[in-house]
């Protein structure tokens, strides 16, 4: 059709229209549904409204192109209709040699303001252009992680840098990109999005998603909610028709106002579909405006519709059946009615912009005509309508050189006395007494001056304001004073536009010109319209002073410096902002928001004109078209017809309206005569008589669309113009407030240091506590003691014995003791519980003088005796009663005995600190004994000697021991006759003390004096008579005496055995008396003994022990030591052969009755190197299993953290938590990860049942399963290790965290909700975080763990320890929890825990499947050494090996508290038993909960209650278990250590007697103990083996260790006895058994390394040890040593040990 003929009939058909709607001349002509008169109307209504069917337009831009569904969705890629500029061709922002943004701004946009638009534009244009970018673009978000490409500002900067610090940046954060699809090669540069659709589809009314709009809506007739719909709305809103408050917490933008520089709560604003809708009241006014017309259209449509209902004509033909009232209608088509207006809102608001606004934006002429896009041909579904990067960074922004530093508002005409008044600011808008609303001050506070009023008055301000002139001038509230955060409260958003070109990558400023076909800029002057000749720049500088101010010419000067004369360099914002005319947006930027809108309009299936989407009629299209923005306003606001100019847009004169007009016509092919003249009378009759005299054929509608107004009135121009604002006018509107900073750390400082100072007091605390806790129970004991001691003072009949505490010093503690005053014997004498002999004797036969000092203060409880030449006896009393009573029993020893008694009063500290102490006079006694043997031995000092004061010399020289100094110095006792006899015989001026010169000639007797010497001296200590002759019942006393020593009851009749054995084999058996010669011939076959003979000292190094020398000159300590005996690995072997062997008992085939041949010493490494190599490749072959784990679990554990923290350092270098917290991210990282790995492999160490059972699987050759609980600390020690590193890390990134933007943390923590006005401070991350909270609870927990869990509190706090460890299943439940946050990362904890959890959980299973049956105890012994033997019966099904441990719980004393002990049955055995040793609370307990005497009937014969009940757990595994699987076998037992053993010998007499064949081809049994008395339980089950034993399978040696050392001279009286006294009744003299027994301590290195030549052809040798840390380290030792100096052929030392 020919497009003037579509033309008139257009315009014909809107006149139909036009005369069919009301004659009222400003009603808005939509909703549209044809004639209201027409009988039809009402069916024409209900059709169109409710039964029409068609395709609403979505929120979010989905399939509105349904061959490309995502194109104008939302938050999708911007279009690049130019080619990128990216610095690396990918995504780094381009320009990076392009000038600094800010000097950029001020040298083309820094001016004065106030200078009126050129072609008369209003503020109202400007604003609603704002409305219409919020329409269709939001890329203002940035990226997350947050990217940050800060601007500097030049040193002295005016408004930013006024101090000239010239280290200021201005925060700028980079767009948000498609991070899936995007910036990944060059061919596939970054793209950033667009958060809104392109579409003109009501997001600015109703937002981008049905939620949204949902949030907004009343869900009656169709509206939006508004302030009068909520009883709870503000006051002030409830007479006015605003939407309704954001009390529902939408997400709208919420940045800090600057003018108050604090964060508002986001409830104070409206709920709008435009998030960013409340920035400023400008743009808010419009907000408002069109909530309030949507509202409207829906309650026309409501009105209608309902009238609709009403017809019965329209029931009957549309069969209505159900009957509503209005406010039911209202609801149940509430939906029908609001799509039905939001459709016409938007068709509305289509036409308006791009009709209306659009091409008075790009384009006003001065002839009145106007820039329109190409005529619409319908929808092409070919077009993109997707937002350019060039018409969002550059083109669009042209609307800032005209936003006016503030904003009129005027009064309507019915609240006025004036014709035109305007409103001066008031309290309310903190800037009173101003003309206008400074823009710059009323960003984030819009509500203050519309809640005032309404927006009746904005609109007439900015319809009556002309804005800012069109020029490259930019407004200072844009250009230095916009918003920012809190940290940078004002930014210049001219600086920012030009860097957000680059960082979109936008090219140059001529690449675009020529991207859109356009010529490029030869030269600076093509610029600027308005310099456009090269010879007003060529040459000129900035700064010359004939340059005006506002001089565009200048501006461009400027600019022209600033890229230093590189036009091929300048960004398009300035320069396409440089084209700007009077006329509008210079060619370039008009060329670009043209091609922009033309194709979201054409490429919108939405569109209204769009006749194939059946949205609209015809009839319904030209109404629309016909819909003019005045209209509105007149329809929606209180403003009267008279008080609007005709065209909003624009700021108009009559005379200049008459020839816009004119010159609109005539450009649209209408004729106009030249001789018509416009002026400022020329009134609308005129203009309308000109065109219908021009134009016969023209209709009333187009004389109507030019004049706009009736015949009768001049032109409708501004009824009260008011010019603009000059921004530097303070009396119209106020300064803007000036830059301000923040430190978001602010607030933070109490909390940081108080959280992590608890943690560090709260490790202190749990240390205090386990202190006290140990002390409590230590307190506990002592009180135990101290009830025994009261019954025992209740039940004693010796009123001389005293039960009281000894405190023996700081370190060593307090002891119970038992004190006797022997009148008789003039003594004191101290005994310990449960000991009939003394153990020290205060001999005051010496003294005449006693002292005795008492405390004063506290309570008086302590007291100390003191007796010269005697360490002090400071005794502690249970109160003042027991103190006074043993007071006045030194009161009456002292006057009995002849003893004068001094007292005194100290305070307890002065007095514990005189105190002269055993460890003190200890010191003193040490320097006496080094002196001693220096001078018998000859020691050089060789400065190991201590230097000796002269008081310190006078102390030693004067020193003299008393017998028990010197039976302590034996390690003997004092009241034994051995040590009685030789403290007679020293002590030669018989003065009871044996002086340092009296001591030291014995000495000498043993370091020069032969085997003949020592033999008479031990002669001489038994011939009391000094006859020079022994009676055999004298030698017998010697004897006896040494029996006593060894604590060995011996009967008279074995006694003289051994003495007939003795004097029978050396031929003297008819001999009654012994002289000296006798007494050698008897002891002629132990000669190289005797030689070797010392007096071992306790206290004394090694290499100062005297040594026998014979003939033999020793100079030096070494020489003693090489001359103690044979120097070489044969002589070591012949010695031990002699001490532990016994080649004379017949039954007896091993090697320590055979003497074999020595072996050659092997071939040692010459180099140091090489001895270090083979000792490494021995300890490596021995401990290869464990060396192999421990680097496994090691090198997974660091491998686990590097991955993470590679990952976080390198392949997250620029995510957003990394850019922020550095390289501490990635160590927390690493350290968490590590922390998953450790504490779940944790669980795998916990499943005692599973281990059990592996080790008896082939596995157990490749895993040391025994190893598990050493393996349990080492993994929990890795575990502590990544937590403290994870909690160090995480008290740096917290204060990282905490120092942080809101919306950057928002950015990099989603899972955390926060309000917009509340600063995450570090006590919300930490204390209001679920991650945080869980973390603290964590740590606490973790440091309970681990302080409970030490040695200390193992030993003294175990009930601690036990409850402490049950928290771990916090530790896993919190873990999880923690991860759950997503604090950084999804959770992955459940990948290392699952498999660990699974097997512990089965294995837990198994436990409680059988720890929950109740055992009763059958029978209970309380046996010497505080052991407490239980019987119990053993349950069905429960298997077990020798060896192997269980946990039992007490149901009287806590029926979840487990601790483990060794079986001490065997496994053929109906019963189980347990040897428990009460050395702490609960086996203390469980020793009084069995004891008949306190659970007795009156009689105390038979208990009164029975046992209390068990649980069992078990059995598990350990290496004892595995004794059978190495052909030799070592067992090594210390004290209640033997436990095990005591199984394993059962069950080999079991095995014994039934024949069974197992691999073990040799066993060895080491019992060490103070005295076999103390264990006589075990001797029997010896005694039972060595029965059995018909094949010497076990050999077993006793060590009895309270006795001495093996080259003792008392030792080698004793060897001589036990041998001759084997020899004829072949058992031991001291045991009864047939074992060897032994005095003192094994040497375990010269024990091992004879089981070498013992068994040559055995590559393993099984060592097993129980007892003491002190002696398994012993052991442990000398397997080490051996296997470091082994050589191929000699077998290896496996070592399984157990401490108790």
């Amino acid at each position: 059709m020919d497009p003037g003929k579509y033309m008139l009939l257009t315009w014909v058909l809107i006149l139909l229209v036009t005369t069919s709607i009301s004659q009222d001349s400003y009603k808005v002509p939509v909703p549209y549904y044809g004639d209201e008169s027409d009988s039809s109307y009402n069916e024409n209504v209900w059709r169109l409204v409710v039964e029409k069917k068609y395709e609403a337009e979505g929120y979010d831009g989905w399939y509105n192109n349904r061959a490309n569904p995502d194109w104008g969705a939302v938050d999708t890629p911007m279009r690049r209709r130019l080619p990128h500029a990216y610095s690396d061709g990918v995504y780094l922002p381009s320009g990076d040699d392009r000038p600094n943004p800010i000097k950029i701004s001020q040298a083309l946009m820094n001016g004065s303001t106030g200078y009126p638009s050129l072609r008369g534009r209003t503020a109202f244009l400007v604003f609603f252009g704002q409305q219409v970018v919020e329409e269709i673009l939001d890329a203002q978000r940035p990226g997350c992680p947050p990217e940050y490409f800060n601007i500097d500002v030049p040193k002295g900067h005016p408004d930013l840098d006024k101090d000239s610090h010239g280290e200021i940046r201005i925060p700028f954060l980079r767009s948000r990109y498609d991070q899936r699809n995007t910036g990944f090669s060059p061919n596939n540069p970054r793209e950033q999005l667009n958060e809104i659709t392109p579409w003109i589809d009501g997001g600015l009314m109703y937002g981008i998603g049905k939620t949204w709009a949902d949030a907004l809506r009343i869900f009656k007739a169709g509206k939006l909610a508004s302030t009068t719909d909520y009883k709870d709305s503000d006051e002030k809103y409830n007479k006015k028709d605003f939407p309704a408050v954001n009390n529902i917490r939408l997400p709208m933008a919420n940045p800090p106002p600057p003018r108050d520089h604090y964060l508002k709560n986001v409830n104070r604003f409206f709920r709008l579909g435009n998030p960013r809708g409340n920035e400023n009241p400008f743009l808010l006014t419009f907000g408002i405006f069109w909530y309030r017309f949507h509202n409207h259209v829906a309650q026309r449509i409501s009105d209608v519709l309902f009238a609709a209902y009403q017809d019965p004509d329209v029931k009957e033909k549309f069969s209505i059946k159900t009957e509503y009232s209005r406010e039911d209608f209202d609801r149940h088509y509430d939906e029908i009615i609001f799509n039905e207006a939001r459709k016409w809102v938007i068709a509305t608001h289509q036409k308006v912009v791009v009709y209306d606004w659009l091409p008075s934006w790009l384009g006003t002429y001065e002839n009145g005509s106007v820039f329109n896009l190409p005529t619409y041909k319908g929808y092409n579904p070919n077009v993109h309508p997707q937002i350019m990067h060039v018409f969002q960074s550059a083109a669009m922004r042209f609307g800032h050189t005209l936003v006016p530093p503030g904003v009129f508002r005027r009064k309507l005409r019915k609240d006025s006395s004036q014709q035109c008044e305007f409103i001066t600011n008031s309290d309310h808008t903190k800037d009173a007494g101003k003309e206008a609303i400074r823009t710059c001050n009323s960003y984030w506070n819009p509500q203050e001056p519309i809640e005032e009023y309404d927006i009746d008055q904005f609109i007439l301000g900015m319809t009556s304001q002309i804005t800012e002139r069109e020029d490259t001038i930019i407004t200072p509230d844009l250009r230095g004073f916009v918003f920012g955060g809190l940290d940078f409260s004002r930014r210049d958003l001219m600086a920012v536009n030009i860097q957000r070109g680059r960082d979109h990558g936008l090219p140059d400023y001529n690449t675009a010109r020529k991207e859109f076909g356009l010529e490029p800029a030869e030269s600076w002057a093509d610029l600027s319209p308005n310099c456009n000749n090269e010879t007003l720049i060529d040459g000129r500088k900035c700064d010359d002073t004939d340059f005006e101010v506002d001089d565009p010419c200048r501006m461009i000067v400027c600019l022209k410096e600033v890229y230093d004369g590189d036009l091929s360099k300048l960004d398009i914002w300035p320069g396409g902002l440089a084209e700007t005319s009077a006329d509008g947006p210079g060619s370039l930027f008009r060329t670009i928001i043209a091609d922009q809108f033309a194709r979201i309009r054409d490429g919108d299936r939405f569109w209204y004109e769009n006749k194939l989407n059946g949205l609209f009629t015809d009839e319904q299209r030209v109404a629309i078209n016909d819909t003019t923005l005045r209209h509105i306003i007149l329809e929606i606001t209180d403003i009267e017809e008279d008080e609007l100019a005709g065209n909003p847009f624009f700021y108009l004169d009559t005379e200049t309206k008459c020839n816009r007009i004119v010159g609109r016509a005539r450009s649209e092919g209408y004729n106009i005569s030249p001789g018509f003249n416009c002026t400022n009378s020329t009134t609308c009759q005129e203009i309308d008589q000109e065109l219908r005299n021009e134009n016969p054929n023209i209709t009333d509608a187009l004389v109507r669309r030019y004049a706009d107004c009736d015949n009768t009135q001049l032109l409708a121009v501004d009824p009260c113009p008011r010019g603009t604002v000059n921004g530097s006018d303070i009396n119209i509107v106020s300064p803007c407030t000036k830059l301000r900073t923040f430190d978001y750390f602010t607030g933070s400082e109490a909390p940081y240091i108080l959280t992590f100072a608890a943690v560090g007091l709260f490790i202190i605390l749990m240390i205090v506590l386990l202190l006290v806790t140990a002390n409590i129970n230590q307190s506990k004991i002592a009180e135990q003691r101290k009830a025994g001691r009261a019954e025992s003072r209740r039940k004693s009949t010796d009123l001389s014995l005293h039960d009281v505490s000894e405190w023996q010093g700081q370190k060593e503690g307090e002891r119970d003791i038992k004190v006797r005053m022997d009148i008789r014997k003039k003594s004191l004498l101290i005994f310990l519980p449960g000991q009939a002999r003394p153990t020290r004797t205060i001999d005051c036969k010496r003294t005449d003088r006693l002292y005795a000092k008492e405390s004063v203060d506290k309570a008086r409880n302590f007291l100390l005796i003191r007796i010269p030449n005697e360490y002090d006896l400071v005794l502690k009393f249970d109160g003042p009663r027991e103190k006074n009573a043993f007071l006045q029993s030194i009161k009456e020893f002292c006057e009995q005995t002849g003893i004068t008694q001094r007292s005194a009063m100290l305070s307890q500290k002065e007095l514990l600190a005189e105190a002269i102490t055993k460890a003190r006079r200890q010191h003193t006694l040490d320097k006496f004994f080094r002196i001693v043997f220096k001078h018998a031995f000859r020691i050089d000092d060789d400065g190991d000697m201590e230097a000796l004061s002269d008081e310190d010399a006078n102390a030693v020289i004067n020193c003299e021991l008393t017998i028990d100094e010197f039976a302590d110095a034996l390690s003997l006792k004092p009241s034994a006759m051995f040590v009685k006899n030789m403290f007679e015989l020293i002590d030669k001026d018989k003065n009871g003390l044996v002086s340092f010169r009296e001591f030291l000639d014995m000495i000498v007797i043993f370091a020069k004096g032969s085997g003949s010497d020592k033999a008479k001296l031990l002669f001489d200590m038994y011939d009391v008579r000094g006859s020079g002759q022994l009676s055999k019942e004298e030698f017998s006393t010697m004897l006896r005496s040494l029996m006593e020593l060894a604590n060995t009851s011996v009967e008279d009749s074995q006694i003289q055995e051994v003495i007939d054995s003795m004097f029978r084999e050396a031929g003297m058996a008819t001999k009654q008396t012994l002289t000296f010669d006798d007494f050698n011939k008897l002891l002629r076959d132990y000669k190289e003994q005797l030689d070797h003979a010392n007096l071992n000292f306790i206290g004394m190094e090694p290499n100062q022990q005297p040594q026998a020398g014979g003939n033999q000159e020793m100079s030096r300590a070494k020489t003693v030591i090489n001359a103690r005996r044979e120097n070489a690995p044969t002589r070591a072997r012949k010695t031990v052969l002699k001490a532990y062997g016994e080649d004379r008992i017949t039954r007896r085939q091993t090697h320590v009755e055979v003497k074999l041949k020595p072996r050659q010493a092997p071939a040692r490494d010459r180099t140091m190197i090489a001895k270090k190599f083979t000792e490494f490749a021995n300890y490596m072959e021995n401990y290869r299993l464990h060396v192999f784990w421990v680097t496994l679990y090691a090198l997974l554990s660091v491998a686990i953290f590097l991955e993470r923290a590679y990952y976080f350092s390198v392949e997250r270098e620029h995510a957003a938590l990394r850019r922020i917290c550095g390289y501490g991210v990635s160590i927390t990282r690493g350290a968490a990860s590590g922390m998953m790995w450790t504490y779940s492999t944790l669980l795998l160490t916990m499943c005692r049942n599973l281990i059990t059972v592996l080790r008896e699987t082939v596995l157990n050759r490749f895993i040391p399963f025994d190893s598990a609980i050493w393996f349990h600390k080492y993994v929990a020690y890795w575990a502590l290790f990544f937590t403290v590193v994870h909690i160090i890390g995480h008290s740096f990134n917290f204060y990282h965290i905490s120092t942080q933007t809101p919306g950057d943390l928002t950015c990099l923590f989603r899972n955390f909700y926060r309000p917009t006005h509340v600063l995450p401070k570090f006590h919300y991350w930490c204390w209001g975080t679920i991650t945080g909270v869980t973390g603290v609870v964590l740590t606490l927990i973790i440091i309970v763990m681990f302080v409970f869990a030490q040695q200390y509190a193992r030993r003294n706090v175990f009930r601690g320890f036990w409850l402490s460890h049950q928290m771990f299943y916090l530790v896993f439940i919190l873990m999880i929890l923690h991860g759950a946050g997503i604090l950084v990362q999804a959770p992955i904890f459940w990948t290392f825990l699952i498999a660990p959890l699974t097997m512990f959980v089965l294995d837990k299973l198994i436990s409680l499947s059988r720890n929950k049956t109740e055992i009763a105890i059958t029978k209970a012994e309380l046996l010497p050494s505080a052991v407490t033997g239980l019987t119990f019966k053993r349950p069905a099904g429960f298997e077990y090996k020798s060896g192997q441990w269980v946990r039992i719980a007490c149901l009287d004393l806590g029926a979840d508290e487990y601790h483990p002990f060794t079986l001490t049955s065997a496994p053929h055995e109906d019963f189980l038993s347990l040897h428990i040793r009460a050395v702490g609370p609960w086996t203390m307990n469980i020793r009084e909960a069995v004891d008949p005497k306190i659970h007795s009937n009156s009689k105390g014969a038979v208990r009164d209650k029975p046992y209390p009940k068990l649980y069992l757990d078990g059995p598990f595994g350990e290496g004892h278990q595995d004794w059978y699987k190495y052909e030799v076998a070592v067992l090594v037992g210390g004290g209640i250590g033997v436990t095990p053993f005591a199984s394993i010998l059962k069950d080999i007499v079991n095995k014994s007697s039934l024949g069974t064949r197992f691999n073990c081809k040799k066993v060895y049994f080491l019992w060490m103990t103070r005295s076999q008395k103390q264990f006589e339980w075990m001797v029997d089950i010896i005694r039972e083996v060595e029965d059995k034993d018909k094949n010497d399978f076990v050999s077993v040696h006793i060590f009895i260790t309270q006795f001495f050392q093996k080259f003792d001279l008392r030792t080698t009286m004793l060897y001589i006895c036990e041998r001759h006294f084997q020899k004829i009744s072949n058992k031991s003299l001291f045991t009864g058994l047939r074992s060897i027994t032994h005095f003192g301590r094994p040497e375990f290195n010269t024990f091992l390394d004879s089981l070498q030549d013992e068994h040559p052809g055995v590559s393993k040798i099984g060592v097993f040890s129980c007892g003491p840390p002190r002696m398994t380290h012993g052991v442990e030792e000398a397997c080490t040593d051996l296997n470091k100096k082994r050589t191929q052929s000699d077998p290896a030392f496996v070592h399984h040990y157990e401490n108790f």
